[in-house]
């Protein structure tokens, strides 16, 4: 059986962090804005998303990573890992006053990886999205 790829992941600290928000304020999401530097974690009930949204990845306990058509085409031979440091978070984001921020780490993807993607079906949209 063939390994899936994945374009976005997440560290085990940055897992712990996400648990803890997740217990604190239910499903939540991760977006990256155009414009931003770090993605923001926001509450999956209250955040809408945008049909043309591209749906990057599924990340532990049902947390999705949306990203806008534009920021998945500049990215879409790149994987991202989401990890933490310390530091504050945009206030919008949910781990404001954590004294931790998820960060983005970048890499091209591989030349298989990026065949494997090419041959899968494209990615969902928010327009495929069902509540």
């Amino acid at each position: 059986m063939q390994n899936r790829i994945h374009r976005v992941e997440i560290t085990e600290r940055a897992q712990t962090l996400l648990r803890r928000l997740i217990e604190d304020n239910g499903p939540v999401l991760f977006r990256q804005a155009d414009n931003a530097t770090a993605p923001v974690c926001l509450s999956a009930r209250q955040f809408p998303i945008e049909r043309a949204d591209v749906l990057l990845g599924r990340l532990s306990w049902h947390t999705e990573f949306w990203i806008s058509p534009e920021q998945f085409e500049y990215w879409k031979d790149t994987h991202l890992t989401i990890d933490v440091v310390r530091g504050q978070a945009s206030e919008e984001s949910l781990e404001a006053g954590q004294g931790q921020r998820f960060v983005l780490r970048a890499r091209q993807l591989t030349a298989a990886e990026n065949a494997a993607l090419a041959a899968a079906p494209p990615p969902r949209t928010g327009a495929d999205r069902t509540l």
